[in-house]
């Protein structure tokens, strides 16, 4: 599992792109779309227990809706980012953590993440 891009999270942070950091959730997961990333995390959940991350990725979600974006203040925003990158930080982990374990989780080697 190659790490986390940190200096991409930092820049994408900085620029206040909370869209883009959320779809880094996506790109770890390997997913095109929301529903493909949450069937493949919830793969991750039952083969680690980490019931958190399905916490985390909620609020990656809510951050790449446009629809619900726009309602929240920016310091809701950058409550929520911290989430996300909590979320980035724990999936790469324990994906980390359950392949040196032989752990087929069915998700192909990340794109860029």
């Amino acid at each position: 599992m190659r790490g986390l891009p940190r200096r991409r999270i930092e820049e994408i942070i900085e620029r206040g792109d909370y869209a883009t950091l959320s779809r880094l959730c996506l790109e770890l997961l390997n997913a095109d779309s929301w529903p493909e990333g949450w069937e493949r995390l919830e793969v991750l959940i039952q083969a680690s227990g980490e019931y958190v991350l399905a916490k985390f990725m909620a609020s990656a979600h809510v951050l790449a809706s446009e629809e619900i974006y726009k309602t929240l203040s920016r310091d809701t925003r950058q409550f929520l980012a911290r989430d996300v990158v909590v979320c980035l930080e724990k999936m790469a982990q324990v994906i980390d953590v359950l392949s040196q374990r032989g752990v087929d989780l069915g998700i192909p080697a990340a794109r860029g993440v």
